[in-house]
């Protein structure tokens, strides 16, 4: 079974105390630091129980060069097969619709395999679109937002994800992509294992490959045509007021509940 997950180094915005865009709306790299795109975490975590379990390979792709966190070494650290490093000019302000090109473009250069994996990105607000443009030009099937791998069989996997009321179960043939939901609890078997110091001895000089946009025919990709975010914009932090009202006091109660449904 080989499996190939994307993976992401976001910015961490988690603790903001400080400007971190400058006056054209770009990020300040000094004044953030970067982590592993946690659901992409989580989906590497599936692929690996997948190769515990099956046998196999896991090869992690991510896009542009690192700025704090080298994500393709902590994917060695955690067992990963092989890793490939995607560049293209600019790679960092892609589009997501243009990094999905990308990455397809390197996965049929890799060839064959079973299952693609992707975390859902919620850190940098894109939802679960790269995994899905990629399973779009590559037609293969996806399942979104998935919890859990209830099956992998030789020429099928089945998914579970929460809806509203319960789980749906949902069934598609390989090869499929698979998005992986965002996992809250801690026992949530989606949780990455550690890094392991065995596997950071192997891989302390193991060198990552790189493919470029134009390694993949895709030359102007980083240049002429592709679409570019060109800034963030922050939204302004919310003061919100407390009030105390006596709850025995009826008209005190109907005049905060007016106030609420007014959105004042």
């Amino acid at each position: 079974m080989h499996s190939i997950v994307i993976v992401r180094e976001i910015w961490d915005t988690r603790d903001l105390d400080r400007k971190f865009l400058d006056d054209t709306g770009r990020v300040r790299a000094d004044a953030l630091a970067t982590r592993f795109e946690p659901e992409d975490l989580n989906a590497l975590e599936m692929a690996l129980q997948v190769k515990d379990k099956q046998g196999g390979k896991v090869t992690a792709l991510s896009v542009g060069a690192p700025r704090g966190v080298d994500v393709l070494k902590e994917c060695l650290y955690r067992g990963v097969d092989e890793v490939v490093r995607l560049d293209a000019a600019g790679a960092d302000d892609l589009d997501t619709q243009v990094e999905a090109e990308l990455v397809a473009a390197a996965v049929k250069k890799i060839g064959a395999f079973d299952l693609l994996f992707a975390g859902v990105t919620v850190g940098d607000g894109r939802g679960s679109l790269l995994g899905a443009h990629v399973a779009a030009l590559l037609d293969i099937e996806l399942i979104s937002w998935m919890d859990a791998l209830e099956e992998v069989a030789a020429d099928r996997v089945v998914g579970r994800r929460a809806i509203e009321m319960g789980y749906e179960h949902v069934e598609v043939k390989l090869p499929a992509a698979l998005c992986v939901g965002v996992a809250l609890l801690k026992d949530d078997p989606r949780s990455p294992r550690t890094a392991k110091a065995a596997l950071k001895l192997k891989h302390k000089k193991t060198d990552v490959a790189t493919w470029t946009a134009a390694s993949l025919g895709l030359a102007e990709l980083g240049a002429k045509r592709a679409t570019r975010v060109a800034g963030q914009v922050p939204i302004p932090e919310r003061v919100i007021e407390s009030r105390s009202v006596d709850p025995a006091d009826d008209a005190a109660l109907r005049s905060m509940i007016s106030a609420i449904q007014k959105g004042d």
